[in-house]
């Protein structure tokens, strides 16, 4: 059975159905920028132009729940809520302790 992957617009609904599909790509943007953590992109025409889509899998959408939750259900920074979800364990006490020491 092959794996189903989702558009922005369509996942964004699928975590919340009040989530904004903007929001949702801003959101991919801070997670790649500050993390190793890499979305499924395709390059589709339209009208003969290139354009690069972002596809998201069942995972994906598990992992952006989550982020959705700590964020507006806990109320968590943003940036601290993409650690939280998209880092290893590892990758987190890491980050934390460097963060501790910058003065």
């Amino acid at each position: 059975m092959s794996e189903k992957y989702y558009r922005v617009r369509t996942a964004a609904k699928l975590i919340d159905s009040e989530f904004s599909s903007r929001t949702l790509y801003s959101w991919i943007a801070k997670i790649e920028k500050r993390t190793t953590y890499l979305f499924l992109r395709k390059d589709i025409l339209r009208n003969g132009i290139p354009v690069s889509q972002i596809l998201l899998t069942e995972e994906d959408i598990l992992l952006l729940k989550k982020l959705h939750r700590l964020r507006n259900g806990e109320r968590k920074e943003l940036t601290a809520a993409i650690f939280a979800t998209f880092l290893s364990p590892e990758d987190l006490a890491e980050r934390l302790m460097i963060e501790e020491n910058i003065l």
